[in-house]
């Protein structure tokens, strides 16, 4: 599991994308991050500019500790997509949804403080495939709970239909490890955010 210091390392690997004034901010763990290591990267989305803020490894927690309370994002653009979570239920002793979503509001609080007129945006949990540290009922609880308790000023993106099999895993077409996707997985990606732009 990432430390902290993992994640401020990984920050700062990213820090030109961080300063990146672009129209799209994509915030999230490492089903973001990983984008930038596909063959085209990180896309534009309908011709919009897009800064990649995804980080490997972070729980929503550490995102906000080391991130958002630092004061380490200046620039969001107009449309605003996290993708928060899953890592917390195997790194975080305080892992209950409820806790996620009371991070995840502290996120929100700050960044609609940041530029106060973008649209933001939170994506459902995707499915996994027989991984040993989450568990597709795990991810279930926490999509109830985020949808039903997500602000009214956010819109919430729902992606299990688009990424399940018939079994309700991640359907192993679009990924490569049962948990990270390839290129299939991110065309379905960028499918789903472009749909909200």
């Amino acid at each position: 599991m990432l430390s902290d210091q993992d994640i401020f390392q990984r920050y700062l690997q990213k820090r030109s994308e961080f300063n990146k004034p672009a129209e799209v901010s994509l915030i999230g763990h490492s089903l973001f991050d990983m984008w930038a290591d596909q063959l085209q990267s990180t896309p534009t989305l309908k011709g919009k500019s897009v800064a990649n803020l995804g980080i490997s490894g972070v729980s929503t927690r550490q995102y906000l500790d080391v991130v958002v309370n630092q004061d380490r994002i200046q620039y969001l653009g107009q449309y605003v997509f996290l993708f928060l979570g899953v890592n917390d239920i195997c790194k975080e002793k305080e892992y209950s949804p409820v806790q996620v979503m009371a991070w995840l509001n502290t996120i929100l609080t700050k960044l609609q403080k940041i530029a106060p007129h973008s649209r933001y945006y939170l994506l459902e949990a995707t499915p996994v495939n027989n991984i040993g540290t989450v568990t597709n009922r795990q991810i279930h609880e926490l999509n109830h709970y985020l949808k039903s308790h997500c602000p009214e000023n956010v819109i919430y993106i729902p992606t299990q239909t688009e990424f399940c099999d018939d079994k309700g895993d991640l359907n192993a077409n679009y990924c490569t490890d049962g948990l990270h996707f390839n290129q299939k997985g991110y065309q379905i990606l960028q499918r789903i955010l472009e749909q909200n732009l």
